[in-house]
């Protein structure tokens, strides 16, 4: 077993369960240029909170500050990741979290900017193995400006998905997304940026995203057939201004659907969508409503 932490500027640190079959640590962080890292081997479980309160965390109730603050967690086995920057009403600037996982029935989350305000932040999630899940929270109720994301999943039956700017009112400006599978049967992988979702309540108001990019990756079989590999922009409410969206899938039997400026009360503008798809038995769907909006769906 083998477990290290490295921690700077910390207000609180609680660590726990650890033992040679399960490690566990929870680590909560209120201040500037906070930098954390945790390597964890078998079956893991870590939660970090910096610059934030969070309803998880039975003392952390109060809202809090972050600047200049990375979070890094390595894990090896089955293992489970909640990233917390910025969250009931704090605020995360100028921040980075990555998580990697290698091994099968992982679960990865990171949040910025929820119910707080994120600028100028980063979230990359790295995922071996299979039956994994990663997501990446960016603005839910709150406000996101230049923020990065990058999911890379390698296996089978994985699910990916990156939600910006969405919920009442948020914001989410000058935003990337990327997803990458590599493998079977891996599902429902979605990039949302600007929408209205379930997950935000339903007739909590919408989300608008500007100047954002989306892309989505896949290589192997049978990838999206049951609810489609999806970009939305601009869904159920929601507005998208000046987006990109992007989908290649390379394998047989795949389906990708890109949706720009749909639903009632969508404003969508300047919107480009492009799917390319290469072998046979493949689906593509792209629905846009609004104005200068374009399309190009190559299936070779």
């Amino acid at each position: 077993m083998m477990k290290t932490i490295y921690l700077l500027g910390i207000v609180l640190i609680y660590t726990s369960g650890i033992t040679i079959a399960q490690n566990s640590s929870e680590t909560l962080q209120n201040g500037e240029q906070n930098e954390l890292i945790i390597n964890q081997i078998n079956n893991n479980s870590a939660y970090i909170w910096q610059g934030t309160g969070f309803s998880f965390y039975p003392n952390a109730d109060e809202e809090g500050t972050a600047t200049g603050n990375t979070a890094e967690v390595n894990q090896t086995g089955s293992s489970l990741v909640y990233i917390g920057q910025g969250k009931n009403e704090g605020t995360s600037l100028n921040s980075e979290a990555s998580i990697s996982q290698n091994g099968n029935s992982s679960y990865a989350d990171i949040f910025q900017g929820v119910l707080g305000t994120a600028e100028n932040a980063t979230a990359d999630i790295t995922q071996e193995g299979s039956s994994n899940e990663a997501s990446v929270r960016q603005s839910q109720v709150g406000s996101v400006n230049n923020v990065t994301t990058s999911i890379v999943q390698e296996g089978s039956n994985n699910y990916s998905s990156v939600l910006q700017g969405f919920g009442s009112s948020s914001t989410s400006n000058d935003n990337s997304a990327s997803l990458t599978q590599e493998g079977n049967n891996n599902d429902s992988s979605t990039i949302l940026q600007g929408s209205r979702v379930a997950a935000a309540g339903s007739g909590s108001g919408a989300g608008t995203a500007i100047d954002n990019s989306a892309t989505i990756s896949t290589n192997g079989n049978f990838n999206g057939t049951v609810e489609g590999v999806r970009i939305n922009q601009g869904l159920n409410g929601g507005s998208a201004f000046g987006n990109i969206g992007y989908i290649s899938q390379d394998g047989n039997y795949n389906d990708a659907i890109i949706n720009q400026g749909v639903g009632t009360g969508v404003i969508s503008d300047g919107s480009e969508a492009n799917i390319y798809q290469y072998s046979n038995n493949n689906m593509s769907t792209v629905d846009q409503a609004g104005l200068n909006n374009k399309t190009n769906v190559i299936q070779d």
